[in-house]
């Protein structure tokens, strides 16, 4: 039998190419002399004043064998085996044969998400289909939102006054010749996973420290924006993938108007949608500042899809309009509600719904939101990671939203959840 070896990196380093070369060789070190067969790479976005991007991934590539695939991004923090962090870049690379491996890239995912996610998914399926592996999955990264520049309001999220109309006429001329708006990833991932129908994927929105101005993503050795990257792998070892947010419902309500791609919400309850969300939580209308999606993650609205709570974060106030990140498929929803119990029961739910024999790696994508709402309790979450994973190395990723694919179903995109995927040991 095989014997797969796995290996996460670890950099604290202030100096982006310090860092790539110290989270290579931390990596690395795991493999004893082996090639990897692929090299995951996150980091916060501090990097982007401490040497850039592409010096992190120089640094990289000064360590990693030349020809591995490398995917990855930037996110608002990480968890691994090492512990919790806010600031810093981590791997995850792989040595073991029975294995194949291709990377895929696709540019512009604001402004044309169909083409975006074919070009990768193309890209991936030609280099694999000689595979004769039975097991396969996909880890996807793709370009978050960016709050945009709206003239001299500069990057607001709540607009008052004639500014809003302006505001709202805006959002998709800006999205299509700026690139700037919403991530529009669940357009990207319905063009992308029509390939892979019999696949498990993972997705991670990329993002930076939740202030929504640039992120950014790796292909091998260049740096992008506006991008989707991914990771196609297949096996002869089992994979599973879960997900959940065990948020609760605390008030339903109807949309009565909502806007043609169905992001921005106009009335609810035959309101204007932002006075009447304030009403349904017994909240002042001061609450509705630039401190929106801080307050509103704990109270994320949401629709209802086969059984399921898919959540939406609140992203613009423009008047009375609500602008939410993705679009929603049921008029009938509701204001849901995150706490540190629910935060942690997704947790442990999330894990136990996995059928794997031993793990030998976990990759984990969670939301932003849930690190900032738990604070120090999320070095509980990683006491349960560790008792699952034991010695098997894992990253969990704080990114700007979430989805998992399983065999020959769609893709579920969704906030506030607790998404790993697992591969078993040989």
């Amino acid at each position: 039998m095989c014997e797969s070896k796995a290996g996460v990196g670890l950099s604290r380093k202030w100096d982006a190419r310090e860092a790539g070369r110290e989270v290579a060789e931390t990596a690395l070190e795991k493999l004893d002399g082996e090639k990897p067969k692929f090299f995951l790479l996150f980091s916060t976005i501090h990097y982007e004043k401490y040497g850039g991007f592409q010096e992190l991934l120089n640094g990289v590539w000064e360590v990693l064998p030349e020809g591995t695939p490398l995917i990855g991004g930037t996110v608002a923090g990480f968890m691994n085996n090492y512990g919790c962090f806010a600031r810093g870049a981590t791997a995850l690379t792989v040595a073991y044969p029975n294995m194949d491996v291709a990377i895929g890239v696709g540019q512009n995912t604001k402004r044309n998400p169909r083409r975006a996610g074919r070009d990768c998914a193309n890209m991936i399926k030609d280099k694999l289909k000689e595979t004769k592996f039975p097991h396969k999955f996909i880890l996807d990264v793709i370009s978050g939102g960016i709050v945009p520049q709206i003239g001299d309001l500069g990057r607001r999220k709540v607009i008052r006054g004639v500014s809003s109309k302006v505001a709202l006429s805006l959002l998709n001329i800006s999205l299509t010749t700026l690139q700037t708006g919403v991530g529009r990833e669940e357009e990207v991932l319905t063009e992308f996973t029509k390939y892979f129908d019999d696949w498990y994927v993972l997705h991670c929105s990329s993002m930076d420290d939740g202030k929504a101005i640039s992120n950014y993503q790796f292909f091998n050795k260049e740096v992008g924006t506006n991008m989707i990257v991914a990771m196609g792998v297949c096996t002869d070892t089992d994979v599973d993938i879960s997900s959940c947010n065990s948020l609760s419902v605390i008030k339903t309500f109807k949309v009565d108007k909502l806007s043609k791609d169905g992001r921005i919400i106009h009335r609810i309850n035959g309101k204007p949608a932002a006075q009447e969300f304030l009403n349904l939580l017994g909240w002042p209308e001061e609450y509705l500042d630039e401190q929106l999606f801080k307050r509103t993650f704990f109270y994320p609205i949401g629709f209802k899809k086969e059984g399921k709570w898919f959540a939406e974060i609140i992203g613009i106030i423009a008047e009375n309009s609500i602008v939410v990140l993705h679009k929603i498929e049921d008029k009938n929803m509701a204001i849901l509600s995150a706490s540190g119990e629910n935060l942690m029961e997704a947790v442990k739910k999330s894990l136990s719904m996995l059928n794997v024999r031993k793990p030998s790696i976990g990759i984990i994508s969670t939301c932003e939101g849930r690190l900032e709402a738990l604070g120090p309790q999320i070095f509980i979450v990683r006491e349960e990671l560790l008792k699952y994973f034991g010695e098997a190395p894992f990253i969990a990723l704080y990114c700007g939203g979430e989805a998992i694919k399983k065999p020959n179903c769609e893709v579920e995109y969704n906030n506030v959840t607790f998404s790993p995927l697992v591969m078993s040991e040989p």
